[in-house]
């Protein structure tokens, strides 16, 4: 599924998706975790909240990246590439 600029949609969706969840690391997305009340992993639960948005964004890019490898490996080696 590829666009005319040649940019996959799904790296287009991913950039929205990781740039949404990076949104909530800052105000207002930050707002409903600006306390320190209640501890999650010893953590107060704001740093935790930024913890968590930053471990989702990693799986993201995590399963993007596994999806690109099996689509390479899908279409094969590509030709004319120098080694």
């Amino acid at each position: 599924m590829r666009q005319a600029g040649g940019v996959p949609l799904r790296h287009k969706l991913l950039l929205g998706l990781a740039l949404l969840i990076l949104a909530l690391c800052v105000w207002p997305g930050y707002l409903p975790a600006a306390r320190i009340e209640p501890y999650l992993f010893g953590l107060p639960f704001g740093l935790a909240w930024i913890v968590l948005c930053l471990v989702a964004v990693f799986v993201t890019l995590l399963l993007t990246f596994r999806a690109d490898m099996r689509a390479a490996g899908r279409r094969g080696p590509e030709s004319g590439r120098d080694g």
